[in-house]
């Protein structure tokens, strides 16, 4: 199992800016040190000649063609809206710029 340490946690906790109980530290760092064996484990197989694949099962292509379609007046488009002026949408301000 790779050594990941209590230190370790914490400093890379700190640089991402997480916060989380210090007795949580050592729990994480077994957890971590396990999934690093994991990988480190999974780096040692000779893939070369595996295939690199994007989805497991067969998929078919989702790509349609493009059809050009008549788009929403602005009367439709704003029909619901609680609240408009001059055909635009009327939302509450939410940044505060002092």
């Amino acid at each position: 199992m790779t050594d990941i340490t209590h230190e370790t946690v914490e400093h890379y906790a700190k640089l991402a800016n997480l916060a989380f109980d210090p007795a949580d530290a050592e729990l994480l760092a077994r957890q971590l040190g396990s999934i690093l064996s994991h990988v480190e484990k999974i780096a040692e197989l000779n893939l070369d000649d595996v295939p690199a694949t994007r989805f497991v099962l067969p998929q078919e292509p989702a790509h349609r063609e493009d059809e050009v379609r008549p788009s929403l007046g602005a009367e439709q488009a704003l029909a619901n809206a609680p609240d408009t002026e001059s055909h635009h949408f009327l939302v509450p301000k939410v940044i505060n710029v002092k």
